[in-house]
């Protein structure tokens, strides 16, 4: 059971890496490094804003510019 699980968890990692080397090669030249950290910073800002109740920096960021939060 604990290779299965081993196993598993070594799957969801290159999921996760292939996931980030399909988004580089497709974004757009200039853009590749922000386009491969979106999606990890906003899982990021989410599980921060799920742990400890702070708020978002996508939140922070439309306050900050005058719009209403989302």
């Amino acid at each position: 059971m604990d290779q299965f699980i081993a196993i598993l968890i070594g799957a969801f990692w290159a999921a996760i890496i292939v996931g980030l080397v399909v988004r580089f090669v497709r974004a757009m030249k200039g853009k590749r490094l922000r386009a491969v950290a979106e999606p990890l910073v906003a899982a990021a800002d989410s599980y921060q804003e799920n742990l400890i109740g702070k708020t978002g920096t996508a939140e922070f960021k439309a306050t900050t510019e005058g719009e209403k939060p989302a």
